[in-house]
């Protein structure tokens, strides 16, 4: 960037140069000087009125401009303010000491003076805040360093925003952030992780962005639209969207809803949303999900087509299969793609296992893959082949996928299991790079589960469609046992009482209904892990037992219960006492501590649902945790701690593709709302060994009775039909 300078003399020489300007009568690219002269700036970023404007650079000379500035960077003079600075020493981590009540006092003494004292008379702010002279020193070494950004991470922190995300704005933002935040916050929501709508849009209330605003009003849908993706639908219906978005936004006008609609369209013509029509009805999505379910129903038309092999050997490999299972089979051998589909116990993984092994007598090649590691694992284990995740599978490393259309997976079969878990993103990956022309699929999954985490459900979707061939395996195999037998029960509305074991044999399935009160339901189950567990059933607390709930909040969801565990069992295990956890604080990591990654990382290659052990946990946050497959270190400060929780208790749906030798599924009135059969099969059909259900009678066998009624909103039902 450059500045042509008319009147030289109104601006002080030397290599590097601050120059500040008035920008209250900026017009028509160009600032009026403190003096008059008239200063042309050739850059396209306009400054907020009356905001002054700090250019670094340093004179040069142009051959047919003469003398002129040649600007090496810009930015907008910050001015310390009180309010900004107490909440930047009270949360900042790398000073102690300094609370709130401290911290406003060091703000009015000092003020916009603070750089400063800091600098010249650090003594005088250790003696107000009352903290060693050290602690004040190293903020000024801090403060230093960092001595651009300083202005602007204090100016965000009136916004009442923590240590940590100021300083991801400022990351992203640079010192311009105030700027930004000042003028249209919107911009950057879903830019920078942990800065949604709704913090957004709290930060742009006190700035003093009306209710109108454009940008406020565009974000708002877009954030309705990425709400409905977060619980799984693929779209939201048009006149449901206006409602969400009004309701959302609460805009004081009469017309607020056709505002919204004007803002709505504008969006679908920008192609920011998709608007599509089927059934008299218009649904808005994301681009990019819409397209990823055309694809899959153009890939998923084509499944009945022949298999691309000849497959000649069959005979003795389906000696020892039931009807159902022969029918599965049979279509796996014959078509190109094919699903199979079965509750607990139907014979699942025995058909998986004959399906490969008739392949491999053809001299084909088989690939086995599910979602999650413990999902392949759990294949592993059960068929004696090889298996992975479909991330390892597609060849993913650090945000990429070294597997795709132009370089497809080389295998004459694959076959997928846990296909209930498999959303559209990674369905729509997955088939993009499969050669069908040379390669078969077998999708392998129980229907009776919970859909996925991520948006969509392609298993749901095929079977209503019958676009593929594919059987139902609906008989339970003599071999399956008490716990798939009760398990399945479950399906028809019925929870069994516990089952008595014989004297020397451990029970399998437990259901302890007495317990109506949820601080009883806490007292017995840190009774079960202290006295119970490893001591009568024999299980290591730590590695078999799983804690299961359904959800996140409340005395029984996973966040109370971790912290009841968490000092349950690193006192028993180590001897070890953790430090309460204040109200609404999250609970500190310890070594050992057993933990939960919660989304995709792919920085790390870690994936959503992995979990491991903690294996150093520094005083100055950083962390080393201990995966399936790798050690991950997180430096101290990173916002990729945030994603790292603990996992003594999981939901119900976090738990899916795992198995644990005993589960442990909290059932009580109080989650009614979210009750429903298939989530109670879920959790029970997590154990391999023993299951136990702890909760309320009413509440358990309300669970058991309600069916669930999937209203999940995607495309390929409707692409399929022809819609």
């Amino acid at each position: 960037m450059q500045c042509l300078i008319p009147d030289k003399s109104t601006i002080l020489r030397g290599e590097v140069e601050r120059i500040f300007f008035s920008s209250a009568n900026f017009c028509a690219g160009k600032f009026l000087t403190k003096d008059g002269a008239s200063v042309q700036f050739a850059g396209n970023v306009v400054p907020k009125e009356h905001e002054p404007l700090v250019l670094h650079g340093k004179f040069v000379k142009h051959p047919k401009y003469g003398q002129q500035f040649e600007v090496a960077s810009m930015e907008f003079d910050q001015r310390l303010d009180a309010s900004g600075l107490a909440n930047y020493l009270a949360n900042n981590p790398h000073i102690k000491g300094i609370g709130p009540v401290r911290a406003r006092a060091v703000a009015d003494k000092f003020g916009s003076d603070f750089d400063r004292a800091l600098i010249e008379t650090p003594e005088q702010i250790a003696e107000l805040a009352r903290v060693p002279l050290s602690a004040i020193e190293g903020l000024r070494d801090r403060w230093l360093e960092t001595s651009q950004t300083n202005a602007a991470m204090t100016a965000l922190s009136v916004y009442g925003l923590t240590h940590n995300q100021v300083t991801k704005l400022v990351q992203k933002l640079g010192n311009n952030a105030v700027g930004v935040i000042e003028r249209d916050p919107y911009v950057i929501v879903g830019e920078i992780d942990g800065f949604g709508f709704k913090r957004i849009d709290k930060i742009a209330r006190q700035v003093g962005i009306s209710k109108d605003n454009t940008n406020r009003i565009r974000a708002g849908i877009v954030f309705c639209v990425e709400e409905a993706l977060d619980r799984g639908d693929c779209w939201v219906e048009y006149e449901d969207l206006l409602n969400r978005a009004n309701e959302l936004l609460i805009m004081d006008g009469l017309d607020s809803r056709e505002l919204i609609e004007q803002r709505l369209e504008d969006l679908i013509d920008e192609k920011i949303l998709t608007c599509y029509g089927a059934d008299c009805r218009f649904l808005v999505a994301k681009p990019a999900i819409r397209q990823m379910e055309e694809d899959l129903a153009q890939i998923f038309a084509e499944g009945k087509k022949p298999n691309p092999h000849t497959i000649d050997k069959v005979g003795a490999c389906k000696s020892k299969l039931n009807l159902r299972q022969t029918q599965a089979v049979d279509a796996a051998t014959n078509h190109s793609i094919s699903l199979i589909c079965g509750s607990a116990g139907s014979g699942k993984t025995f058909s998986i296992a004959t399906i490969a092994d008739i392949y491999e007598s053809n001299n084909l090649s088989v690939v086995l893959c599910a979602p999650t590691g413990k999902a392949a694992k759990r294949i592993e284990e059960s068929t004696g082949r090889k298996a992975m995740t479909i991330h390892r599978l597609l060849g993913f490393t650090c945000n990429t996928y070294a597997r795709n259309a132009q370089n497809p997976i080389n295998a004459d079969v694959i076959i997928v299991d846990e296909v209930s878990m498999t959303d559209v993103p990674l369905a729509w990956r997955l088939f993009q790079a499969i050669e069908l022309s040379r390669t078969a699929v077998v999708l392998v999954g129980d229907h009776q589960q919970l859909p996925p985490v991520g948006p969509g459900n392609v298993l749901r979707d095929l079977i209503e469609t019958k676009v593929l061939p594919t059987t139902i395996l609906d008989e339970v195999i003599r071999q399956a046992g008490v716990l798939k037998e009760n398990s399945i029960a479950i399906l028809n509305g019925t929870v069994k009482q516990t089952h008595s074991p014989a004297d020397d044999e451990r029970g399998v399935w437990y259901v302890v209904d007495q317990h109506s009160e949820a601080e009883r339901i806490q007292r017995f189950i840190l009774s079960l892990y202290e006295n119970t567990l490893n001591e009568k059933l024999g299980f290591d607390i730590l590695r078999d037992a799983q804690l299961l709930t359904p959800t996140h909040k409340g005395p029984l969801g996973t966040v109370a219960l971790n912290i009841l565990l968490q000092r349950l069992i690193q006192h028993k295990l180590w001897n070890y006492d953790v430090p309460l956890v204040l109200p609404g604080k999250r609970p500190k990591l310890h070594v050992n501590d057993k933990v939960i990654q919660t989304r995709n990382n792919y920085d790390l290659g870690v994936m959503n649902g992995s979990m491991g052990f903690v294996r150093n946990a520094g005083t100055d946050g950083s962390l080393s945790v201990e995966f399936e497959d790798k050690m991950v270190n997180i430096e101290a400060g990173s916002p990729q701690r945030n994603d790292i929780q603990l996992a003594y208790a999981l939901s119900i749906h976090k738990s899916q593709g795992s198995e644990f030798p005993c589960s442990i599924v909290v059932v009580h009135k109080s989650h009614s709302f979210q009750h429903h059969r298939n989530l109670l099969y879920t959790g029970v059909t997590r154990a391999s060994k023993t299951a136990i259900i702890v909760g309320d009678h009413w509440g358990i066998a309300n669970c058991a009775k309600r069916a669930q009624v999937d209203a999940r909103k995607t495309f390929l039902p409707l692409l399929l039909a022809g819609g």
